[in-house]
């Protein structure tokens, strides 16, 4: 019996309604792929966070309960897990509890004011920080480890920890695994340097500064860059078994970079690609694999992130990217997860998801290492059978 948040909770073992069998089977799945092997089938993998799945668990839209009591979000986080795997059909089976602040926790540290509203997830408040005073000092005196939501994450990873010793999970086959197992720590990655950089300077801004001041823009994304890489290795060195985005790829840290999108060539050659090597380049000297992601369409930028930036795995990227060039830059060189349409999913019919997901197929769907995928954005309201139709034109497909 827990008495928690006021309110008594008659379970300490939450039973997960299918058999941990098929736990294993996704995980043979996943070793094939992260080696460059073919599967049985190509997996299948969704991005589903709080936002979607938190007023489908019975706690409405509790965000600021989410984001400000640990206890409160390990238990969301286990009933948010359960739900998923009894209702959504894919290759999800990597049970992960982490501290989770919504996308705002790598802009917060540097004195970005955060707004929290009472029925939705967090945003950064205009006017931004560098708006209001532009001067790069402010930034490159803050601790980025222990102050604001990064010190946070540790504290609530901690307090995750202990309070994850009053549950056990339980599958219909009798596997148990302890929920302390399951808990990691949070800094998996960071949201990308130029996201980093609008969020503080506002996109707008941020644009007319490429023009601008192009100089100024590139001490911001040094700072940022420098930053970010003592905060990866601080959160390595508080548990090695680290979480971004709902899932962990052990081994691996997650770069970003979505702002990333609507630089062009000359651009990303002059004020990305230098971050974004040297973070690559001390993640891979730390033995790790460097994972990207990019939502929008980024035709022009693949052969930088696998000639120059060196990257492992490209997460979620976006449906409107030129699928047959992506094919030819990176199909069998490094795990692609992603492709497909996130409006039909959400707006779609079941039907018109499976053909998307087909022509998808068609393109990458014997590429070792591919994984199909939404473009890493399950909105809020995206029918559970548009989810699932994933799932049943990759089974027709193999």
């Amino acid at each position: 019996m827990i008495l928690f948040l006021g309110r008594v909770i008659s379970w300490e073992r939450i039973t997960i309604g299918i058999d941990y069998e098929e736990i294993v089977k996704r995980e043979a799945r996943w070793k094939k792929v992260l080696a460059m092997e073919m599967p049985d089938r190509v997996p299948v993998l969704h991005y589903i966070g709080a936002r979607y799945w938190l007023p489908l668990i019975g706690f409405g839209t509790r965000f600021k309960d989410y984001l400000w009591d640990p206890g409160f979000m390990l238990e969301a986080q286990i009933l948010g897990t359960k739900w998923i795997l009894e209702n959504v059909k894919s290759d999800f089976c990597k049970i992960v509890f982490y501290p989770d602040f919504m996308w705002a926790e790598d802009v917060e540290p540097f004195g970005a004011e955060i707004i929290y509203p009472d029925d939705d997830s967090p945003w950064v408040a205009r006017p931004n920080l560098l708006q209001r005073n532009d001067d790069l000092a402010q930034l490159e005196g803050v601790d980025y480890v222990h102050g604001g939501l990064h010190g946070k994450t540790i504290t609530f990873y901690r307090e995750m920890k202990k309070r994850a010793e009053d549950y056990e999970i339980q599958f219909l086959d009798g596997k148990v695994i302890p929920v302390t197992e399951c808990v990691c720590m949070g800094g998996g990655g960071i949201i990308g340097p130029t996201v980093i950089a609008g969020d503080l300077r506002g996109a707008d801004a941020l644009a007319l500064d490429f023009y601008d001041r192009p100089e100024w823009v590139k001490a911001l994304l040094s700072i940022i860059t420098d930053k970010a890489i003592g905060w990866l290795d601080a959160a390595r060195a508080v548990n090695d078994k680290r979480a971004f985005c709902s899932y962990i790829i052990e081994g691996a840290t997650f770069i970003g970079d979505d702002g990333t999108a609507q630089l062009s060539p000359k651009q990303f050659e002059e004020f990305a690609l230098p971050v974004l090597k040297k973070l690559a380049l001390h993640l891979h000297s730390q033995g790790l694999k460097v994972i990207a992601h990019n939502c929008g369409r980024v035709d022009h930028l693949l052969k930088y992130w696998i000639e120059d930036i060196g990257i492992n795995i490209y997460y979620g990227f976006s449906y409107l990217t030129n699928k047959s060039l992506m094919r030819e830059t990176m199909g069998g060189k490094i795990v692609l997860i992603g492709g497909i349409d996130t409006v039909k999913l959400h707006a779609g019919k079941p039907e018109d998801v499976e053909e998307d997901v087909l022509q998808t197929l068609r393109v990458l769907g014997d590429c070792p290492g591919y994984v199909v995928m939404d473009g890493h954005n399950v909105a809020p309201g995206t029918p559970v059978e548009n989810l699932n139709a994933m799932m049943n034109a990759v089974e027709k497909f193999c």
